[in-house]
């Protein structure tokens, strides 16, 4: 992802300022992370997936959601 992730420092209103840009289109849901959702089928009756090697169709699934990861926060505080 970090190849994405494009910085620059630029003049400002109050004096100099960086401007982090990114274009990766999953960089938005790693930073902020997700709701938990339920997802179900578009098209059939059911989902197929595999589970530790085996098939399994279910009507929906729970997903949890992520926690955020403010990596980029991080590491501008730490001065990287």
């Amino acid at each position: 992802m970090g190849r994405y992730i494009t910085w620059k420092v630029e003049e400002g209103p109050r004096g100099l300022q960086g401007v982090i840009v990114y274009d990766h289109s999953v960089t938005r849901y790693v930073l902020y992370g997700t709701r938990p959702r339920i997802i179900r089928p578009r098209r059939k009756k059911a989902l197929r997936f595999e589970v530790h090697g085996r098939e399994v169709f279910a009507a929906y699934v729970r997903r949890p959601g992520t926690k955020s990861n403010n990596f980029l926060g991080r590491a501008l505080r730490q001065g990287r």
